[in-house]
C-alpha cells in the first residue's frame, strides 16, 4: 500500500505539469489547441477633403483711363481745355489724333465716332464733345429739356435759331464756354470749347 502510494507521489513529480491545474493571466497566449483570437487591424480613415473652388475673377474688358463723366469748365477729367496734343495724347484718354491743322480724336471707350476733341495747331485743346451721360456741373445734358436749360442758363448768350431750333452759347470761365444745341424742345448737342476757338463755325 505504502509502495503504490509513494510510486504515485513520485509520478506526479516527474509530470508536476500534468499534475497542477493550468492557469491563465492577463496577455498569456491562449492554450494549445485553443483559436488564436481575432485581434481587428484598424481602419484607416480617410480624411475628409473639402473641395474648394478657386475664386473667380470676373471678366471684365480693361479700357483706357476713363475720366468721371462730368464735363466741367476746365475739361473732362484730366483732359483740360489748351493742353497740347502731347499732353493730350499722355492722358490716355483719347484714340490717335487724324487730319492735318486742327487735330481730330476720340474719347476711348465711347462708340465710334463719338466724344469727338479737337486740337487747334495755335491754341492747343479747344473742344470737347459731349455724349452719352455726360453733363455740366449744372446738370444738363444730351436730352436735358429746352425749358430747363433755359431755366439753368439764364444767361446764356443766343447765336442763332428759328424757334424749334436754337444754339447758344454759356460762358464758363475766361478761356472757356459751353456751346449748346436744341432741336426738338431738347439738348442734341453739348460741347465745351475754347472761347476763341479757330478750328470750325
Amino acid at each position: 500500500m505504502r509502495a503504490t502510494r509513494l510510486i504515485g507521489v513520485v509520478a506526479c513529480l516527474l509530470f508536476a505539469a500534468a499534475c497542477s491545474p493550468v492557469q491563465h493571466q492577463v496577455g498569456d497566449a491562449a492554450p494549445a489547441g485553443s483559436p488564436a483570437p481575432t485581434v481587428a487591424a484598424p481602419t484607416a480613415t480617410a480624411p475628409t477633403v473639402t473641395p474648394t473652388t478657386p475664386a473667380s475673377t470676373p471678366s471684365s474688358t480693361i479700357e483706357a483711363t476713363r475720366a468721371p463723366l462730368l464735363l466741367g469748365p476746365a475739361g473732362y477729367g484730366a483732359l483740360k481745355i489748351g493742353m497740347t496734343e502731347k499732353q493730350a495724347k499722355a492722358t490716355g484718354m483719347l484714340t490717335p489724333f487724324t487730319n492735318s491743322g486742327c487735330r481730330i480724336a476720340y474719347l476711348r471707350g465711347f462708340p465710334q465716332g463719338k466724344g469727338a476733341v479737337f486740337v487747334s495747331p495755335t491754341l492747343g485743346l479747344i473742344a470737347i464733345n459731349a455724349w452719352g451721360t455726360m453733363k455740366t456741373p449744372e446738370g444738363v445734358r444730351v436730352g436735358t429739356s429746352t425749358a430747363e436749360m433755359r431755366r439753368i442758363y439764364p444767361k446764356r448768350q443766343f447765336v442763332d435759331g428759328d424757334g424749334d431750333y436754337e444754339k447758344v452759347f454759356v460762358k464758363v470761365s475766361n478761356q472757356a464756354v459751353y456751346r449748346i444745341a436744341v432741336n426738338g424742345g431738347k439738348v442734341t448737342e453739348l460741347t465745351l470749347q475754347h472761347a476763341h476757338q479757330d478750328c470750325y463755325e
